[in-house]
């Protein structure tokens, strides 16, 4: 069918890049406003995921492929997604009256994306992250634990300090041993859609509390606090192995530590000082 992307994936507008010849691509995705055809049998139904914007995604598993779905907004009928099991081909059966209404596209492209970058050292982290100058920290979370406030409290108390994305940032592992985070199509409430990366310096556990108190994280109990916040699905063993190795080379290369506060100016001193302290060990 002939989509819009403009209309219907407007934040996807800053990496709109020309294909060159060679390239392959990392994920292929085809959209028909016709519902699904094919019937998948022996469908296990791993989990319902989290609710996303109000977005209601179901996971299922069939022998050979995976089927996401989610609920139209009347509650009555349904978008899918049928991945291969790497996730690298999928194709979107739409409810055409929503298309250009709602972002469901959009996230289910990033549920594709999330589960196929793995296999090139990148995942999507649940983060909200902010960049100065050259380097970019990442502060991880459940929601409503304050990611975001603490993003505005850098920006307002950090010379320079400047919002990268505010939930679904990439992260790259390099063979040379660097780290980049990159903004992406997926920030959430917050319109920051930048096509830039700079280089992670430090990714943080936000915790609310009575206090401000910083602790460093190493070995497992790095791993165990970045882990959440990882995309890959916990129901493929190769996805999930190959995050644990993306996470396992964040947490060699890049600082990781708890951040007890409260959403105040005192929180972001003792936070960024305590980074750059650990940058320099």
């Amino acid at each position: 069918m002939n989509v819009d992307l403009g209309r219907t994936l407007p934040s996807f507008r800053p990496f709109l890049a020309n294909s060159t010849a060679g390239e392959g691509t990392l994920i292929d995705i085809e959209v028909s406003d016709s519902p699904q055809q094919r019937d998948m049998e022996g469908l296990e139904k791993l989990n319902d995921v989290d609710y996303i914007l109000d977005e209601r995604f179901v996971l299922e598993r069939a022998p050979e492929s995976y089927l996401t779905s989610i609920l139209s907004d009347d509650g009555e009928r349904k978008w899918t997604m049928e991945s291969s099991m790497d996730f690298s081909v999928s194709t979107v059966s739409i409810q055409a009256s929503e298309l250009y209404t709602t972002n469901k596209l959009s996230w289910l492209i990033m549920i594709a994306f999330g589960q196929a970058c793995v296999k090139c050292d990148t995942l999507l982290l649940h983060a909200s992250a902010v960049k100065v100058g050259e380097m970019a920290y990442a502060f991880l979370g459940k929601s409503g634990t304050g990611k975001s406030t603490h993003s505005e409290l850098w920006m307002d108390h950090v010379d320079g300090c400047e919002l990268l994305n505010d939930d679904n940032p990439a992260v790259r592992a390099f063979e040379d041993g660097s780290i980049y985070i990159y903004g992406t199509p997926w920030s959430g409430k917050k319109d920051c859609y930048l096509n830039q990366r700079a280089r992670l310096a430090g990714i943080t556990r936000l915790i609310q509390g009575p206090v401000n108190e910083f602790s460093q994280k190493k070995g497992t109990d790095a791993l165990v606090a970045l882990l959440p916040s990882g995309s890959g699905i916990r129901w493929d063993e190769t996805i999930y192995s190959r995050m644990v190795g993306v996470l396992g080379k964040l947490i060699e290369c890049v600082p990781v530590g708890e951040l007890v506060n409260l959403p105040e100016r005192a929180a972001v001193e003792l936070h960024f000082g305590a980074i750059r302290d650990s940058c320099r060990k």
